[in-house]
């Protein structure tokens, strides 16, 4: 069998209707030569390829025989891909229509230029506001400073991310420590070794907004990479606005945790604490996306599951 051009890593855990919208839309590129890697992290039940695309070779399922983590599947996935380039998806979004090929396309001309594995693509995305219910197409701003990398995953790496396999050599896996800010990690190291973002300028995906997580797996995050970035004997320790900029982020992340629970004091002591370590006028630390109208065709957020089929978008 020919070697594949792209493999398309999709982790899952129990969603096993979403996962086939997430399959769907990814099977529906018009990508040749690409294979899907769908890492089943302990589904229970397990998760099950549908019939009608059982027959497609290049559909593979790997299976944990126990719940490892977004890190871990992630890993699977990189470690069983066949081809230089990977694309990743996440289980609880899907690929608009049309969109990989001209992605690829891109990162592969790049990359043909330049010869840098540490040049990482996204692309826009379009995502439901937590605060008005609406959805918003956000293009985000490309970067290749540590600052910005430092400042959380504005660029929704778990479903437009494109990179070469080889940058998981330079950079290290993903940390399996890690059950929340395991993409921040990643790309901040990726960051202080020099590498950069680009940014196909155009909406790619659809992100399922999901606000709720275990406190537990934040906590132990938050601990985990204060250990990693901010104390003295780490090889990647930052200083200064680096590091001012880290924790003004981590306690985005803690007041977050405190808003799921109606903890309100938690909520204002954790912002307090980070617009005292990064004043601004915003919740963000940076302005990091230009903002527009998502396309017509696209459904209310609100009723994404009963009318988007086959991972296509269709009107109501």
């Amino acid at each position: 069998m020919a070697k594949p051009r792209l493999t398309i890593v999709i982790p899952i855990r129990n969603r096993q209707e979403l996962g086939e919208r997430a399959l769907r839309s990814a099977a529906a590129q018009a990508v040749l030569q690409a294979e899907i890697i769908i890492v089943d992290d302990a589904s229970d039940p397990p998760f099950q390829i549908p019939a009608d695309l059982r027959p497609n070779e290049s559909i593979k399922l790997v299976r944990h025989p126990e719940n490892l983590g977004a890190s871990s599947a992630r890993n699977t996935g990189i470690a069983s891909a066949g081809a230089d380039w990977i694309a990743f998806l996440d289980s609880d979004d899907y690929w608009l229509p049309g969109t990989l090929a001209p992605r690829l396309e891109v990162a592969e001309a790049g990359f043909a230029i330049d010869r840098n594995p540490l040049a990482v693509h996204a692309a826009g995305f379009i995502l439901e506001s937590s605060i008005t219910k609406r959805l918003e197409t956000r293009i985000p701003r490309e970067s290749s400073d540590p600052l910005d990398f430092a400042s959380g995953c504005w660029f929704a790496p778990g479903s437009t991310l494109l990179v070469r396999k080889e940058a998981f050599d330079s950079i290290g896996p993903y940390d399996i420590e890690l059950r929340r800010l395991e993409d921040l990690d990643w790309f901040l190291r990726l960051a202080l070794r020099g590498g950069a973002l680009k940014v196909w300028k155009k909406p790619a995906a659809l992100i399922g907004f999901e606000s709720h997580f275990a406190e537990v797996h934040l906590t132990r995050a938050v601990a985990r990479l204060s250990l990693k970035y901010l104390t003295k004997q780490s090889p990647d320790r930052l200083s200064g606005k680096l590091a001012r900029r880290f924790r003004a982020y981590m306690n985005i992340e803690r007041a977050a945790c405190c808003s799921n629970q109606k903890r309100w004091f938690g909520v204002l002591f954790y912002l307090g604490r980070s617009f005292l370590q990064v004043p601004r006028t915003t919740l963000h630390l940076a302005k990091f996306w230009r903002f527009e109208a998502p396309p017509t065709e696209i459904e209310p957020a609100g009723d994404i599951a009963e009318r988007v089929k086959l991972g296509f978008p269709t009107s109501s």
